[in-house]
């Protein structure tokens, strides 16, 4: 499949009678909010995508995308490339009040047409780890400074001059 067919609109129907399969792979430019969450932009993300039917004849799109993400390991702060295979299955509904959707996941398609990018964007998006780390023992914690170093002068309170001009004068006990 052309890899514009990831931006334009597919006619869900006609792939879900067809049983169409599209593979290829997806660059990551056509996916912002998954470009706002890695450390660089990412090498090409492959998908394989089937457009199917359900029982009750609902189109249904399942689909498997895999690659690899630059994260930010968030145990040391160095690069992790976090190699993912994310699967998922959907059915497509032509608007969010259609019922008869809790035992799938549902993608909205107002006009029956879906554009596989945000699709794609969605499901790895929700995959990604909340924290990602290395694998244990493969990297360390930045060293924190020990108690007992000393720590950096305080530079000096600029409102400390104005603790004299708040106080009260100094009045004579005697009187």
């Amino acid at each position: 499949m052309h890899p514009a067919s990831t931006r334009r609109l597919l006619d869900v129907e006609d792939l879900a009678t067809r049983g169409a399969v599209l593979t290829g792979s997806i660059e990551p430019g056509s996916m912002p909010r998954l470009l706002e969450v890695v450390a660089e932009p990412p090498a090409p993300i492959a998908y394989r995508i089937e457009f199917t039917r359900d029982a009750g004849g609902r189109p249904r799109v399942a689909g498997r995308v895999e690659g690899t993400l630059p994260l930010v390991c968030q145990r040391c702060l160095d690069g992790l490339g976090w190699r993912f295979e994310v699967r998922f299955e959907s059915l497509v509904i032509g608007d969010e009040r259609t019922e008869g959707t809790d035992e799938w996941d549902a993608v909205v398609c107002p006009e029956g047409r879906i554009a596989l990018a945000p699709v794609i964007e969605d499901e790895l998006l929700l995959a990604l780890p909340g924290a990602p780390v290395h694998a244990h023992g493969s990297c360390e914690a930045p060293p924190f400074r020990a108690g007992n170093e000393a720590l950096p002068a305080r530079p000096a309170n600029p409102f400390s001059a104005l603790r004299t001009l708040h106080s009260p004068p100094d009045r004579d006990p005697s009187s």
